[in-house]
């Protein structure tokens, strides 16, 4: 008798968790995802401590269409910012990001603008354009008049990026894990209270050691480019060709194309001077410098050719020790910098 009431318990118990299934999945309906690994439905919090002085308990999260940042309507977002980890910001809060100090000036000056995160870390733009035709093409009414392309870091090596590009686990176990979890509402659950516990255990490592405390010297005018390097032409040319693509298919989907050029902790822009470290012997250390100027500059070169709004930011914005807490991650102090900036180039378009 025991048994089969234990049975009738299991059988309405199942029953259940198929009708949860059926009504909280993607099993019926909602947005495709397929196998693709959009970090989605997150709530953690991190200890960054470690990472950078005004560092603690550091809160990133993103919705269940895989956006992070408040929003009423998915349909009237103003600004919808693209990227790699650098516009990610995984381990700055929710309310520090750079993306946040926007809002924050927008709504300060009483024009209240919406601008909401779609980046994914390790992308660079190959990854952002088959974004746009595998993800955020998906979402159920998703608008955005500027999307903003924080881009050029990830480009400069493109082999380290292409597992993420793909938006696929490159075994077959883990794509089949993922095609689960994006329409399996129970194994969501799962995985968000998982990355809760993990979060709060692990130790951070993020990135390569800080860049502090070195020895600064003024090296060159920053309108003087980086000098040509042979080597790289074939693939500046081919990040060129990414970016026009790119602009295609963010105008394709209804917005303005906005594409900023990124800066690095190797180098720092003073009063129209680029200032790079030296060597231990004395000498300065450009190759930093001059490998991100080579992209950057094809940025807005492409981006002018094609008529987008271009930001300079990275030949712009005078970033000192304590702005990053690595080579090219930014702490809150640098995103507020990125942040109020990038308000500044764009407060007189969106309103």
């Amino acid at each position: 008798m025991i048994y089969r009431v234990v049975f009738i318990n299991l059988g309405i118990l199942l029953v259940l968790l198929v009708i949860a299934e059926l009504i909280f999945g993607n099993w019926l309906w909602g947005p495709n995802y397929g196998a693709m690994n959009i970090p989605r439905n997150v709530d953690r919090y991190f200890d960054t401590s470690g990472l950078y002085k005004s560092g603690g308990r550091s809160r990133y999260s993103r919705d269940a269409l895989g956006l992070r940042g408040p929003y009423d309507d998915a349909g009237r977002i103003d600004v919808l910012t693209i990227g790699g980890s650098t516009t990610n910001q995984l381990f700055i809060d929710d309310d520090k990001t750079w993306q946040a100090h926007m809002r924050r000036r927008f709504s300060e000056a009483g024009k209240p603008a919406i601008v909401v995160d779609a980046s994914v870390d390790g992308q660079s733009a190959r990854g952002h354009i088959a974004a746009f035709d595998r993800w955020l093409s998906q979402l159920p009414g998703l608008k955005a008049k500027y999307v903003l392309a924080y881009v050029g870091i990830n480009d400069v090596a493109l082999d380290d990026a292409a597992i993420y590009d793909s938006m696929e686990a490159t075994d077959a176990s883990r794509r089949f894990r993922n095609a689960i979890a994006n329409k399996s509402a129970l194994y969501a659950l799962f995985r968000t209270i998982r990355g809760m516990i993990r979060a709060r255990e692990m130790h951070l490592v993020h990135g390569s050691a800080p860049i502090q405390g070195l020895d600064w010297g003024k090296y060159r005018p920053v309108e003087e480019p980086a000098p040509p390097d042979p080597a790289r032409e074939r693939d500046l040319a081919a990040y060129a060709e990414r970016l026009t693509v790119l602009i295609g298919r963010i105008r394709a989907f209804g917005s303005k194309a906005v594409l900023v050029t990124q800066p690095t902790a190797e180098f720092r822009v003073r009063d129209g001077w680029v200032w790079v470290p030296r060597n231990r012997d004395g000498g300065l250390n450009p190759s930093g410098f001059h490998i991100m100027d080579r992209f950057n500059r094809v940025t807005m070169s492409t981006c002018r050719a094609a008529g987008a709004i271009c930001v300079d930011l990275a030949r712009s914005v005078a970033f000192e020790e304590g702005d990053f807490y690595d080579r090219v991650h930014n702490t809150p102090a640098g995103t507020r910098k990125v942040g109020e900036f990038l308000y500044r180039q764009l407060k007189d378009r969106l309103h």
